[in-house]
């Protein structure tokens, strides 16, 4: 199979997807992409090609989406830092450490207005009662990272010193010897879980489908977690070499629990306004 890819936050990239299928095509074979309330509404209006994979008996049944959508990979949201800047005992471990004025110009993250999981943690940042966060990073010099890749590099190249992450690529850096400390606040984190898809007016569904199934494979599934940093959902993977399973963490939510279409749309124009981003 010969794969090119078009790599995007998961909400213009959802975005992206949606309006080639409202013009009658698609350009890709497969999606790949944090889901929200658009992509449940497109599986239930045809964005996807209903198919049993071979490997799907190897997973919960709670993977599916409704009969087309497969849960593929899980994300956390995490703080990491510098330690090669930042001693590990003043590293900051809750969430609103990251606004405390002893970070001003050196904290980073995502924006929220690229990425659904991000949406997803500033929505649970409200529920535990932290307020104003939008305004209390902007106020703290903040600056924003295109995706996790992004962000990561930019906290080893000592451009912020700590940052907020959705821990995608955190085991691989780890593995590489990246000089990175993380933890997952006690007060609680989001998960994110990746899903898959072929879609239904794919230029090559056979493609499509063999790709889909090779990543629900064993060895599929480990290439996720080796070289993606991706905890899988297969039965019987192995554990991620250097960051805890989501099992482990002190305190998990389902990051889709916390953000409605409503909720969504009033964060991401809020967080705009706040940082003057159109």
């Amino acid at each position: 199979i010969r794969t090119e890819y078009i790599r995007l936050g998961s909400a213009p990239l959802i975005e992206r997807f949606q309006t080639e299928f409202n013009a009658g095509r698609n350009l890709c074979d497969v999606l790949i992409t944090f889901p929200d309330e658009r992509f449940d509404d497109g599986l239930r209006n045809g964005w996807a090609a209903r198919w049993t994979p071979p490997e799907l008996p190897n997973f919960d049944p709670s993977v599916v989406r409704e009969g087309a959508a497969f849960a593929l990979h899980q994300s956390r949201e995490c703080i990491i830092w510098n330690r090669g800047l930042v001693r590990d005992a003043e590293a900051p471990q809750e969430w609103e450490d990251l606004m405390h004025p002893r970070w001003r110009g050196r904290v980073g993250m995502n924006p929220p207005w690229r990425s659904v999981s991000v949406q997803q943690i500033v929505a649970y940042w409200e529920d535990i009662g932290i307020r104003d966060a939008a305004e209390r990073l902007r106020a703290n010099g903040v600056r924003f990272f295109e995706g996790s890749g992004g962000i990561i590099q930019a906290v080893v190249r000592g451009d912020v010193r700590v940052a907020h992450l959705t821990d995608l690529p955190l085991n691989p850096m780890l593995d590489d010897g990246a000089p990175l400390g993380f933890v997952y606040p006690r007060s609680g984190t989001t998960t994110s879980s990746g899903f898959i898809l072929v879609a239904a007016r794919a230029p090559n569904p056979n493609a499509g489908r063999v790709l889909v199934n090779w990543l629900m494979t064993g060895p599929g599934q480990e290439a996720l977690q080796r070289l993606g940093g991706l905890p899988v959902p297969r039965r019987g993977a192995p554990p991620m070499s250097k960051v805890p399973a989501t099992a482990q963490l002190p305190k998990v939510v389902d990051g889709e629990s916390v953000l409605n279409p409503e909720r969504q749309t009033r964060i991401v124009s809020h967080w705009r306004t706040v940082f003057g981003v159109r």
